[in-house]
């Protein structure tokens, strides 16, 4: 997930050799996504890292940038190299307008370079 200043920007899922970029999604998701960033966002007020965990979730607070990726993992060993990958990809997208298929393939393109996989078609929803 790709937050900005107005809110959920973008989901991206991956499946195999597909990634789904979603731009739409109902008013519940975008509630609980809202909800779970200002937990993030709070925890970074408190501890002062720009790494936040939480279960199966990472979020990176970047220094300047008007959008926190928030990724969830299948398993905690994933964590690490999600907080790479998350990290990578907030460099990436900081200066790109706020356009969800814009950050999306951008998002796909940074997921593909930093674990090495071919995502062999993009689905926009």
């Amino acid at each position: 997930m790709i937050f900005s200043g107005g809110g959920l920007l973008a989901i991206i899922r991956f499946h195999d050799d597909t990634a789904y970029i979603l731009t739409r999604w109902s008013e519940d998701i975008s509630l609980s996504a809202m909800s779970l960033v200002a937990l993030m966002l709070k925890e970074f007020h408190e501890r002062k890292s720009r790494v936040i965990i939480r279960e199966h979730w990472v979020a990176y607070i970047p220094e300047a940038s008007n959008y926190i990726p928030l990724a969830k993992v299948k398993s905690k060993r994933y964590i690490l190299p999600t907080v790479g990958f998350i990290r990578s990809l907030s460099l990436e997208i900081k200066d790109l307008p706020e356009e969800a298929v814009l950050i999306g393939k951008n998002v796909v393109r940074v997921y593909s370079e930093h674990f090495k996989r071919e995502i062999s078609d993009i689905k926009i929803l």
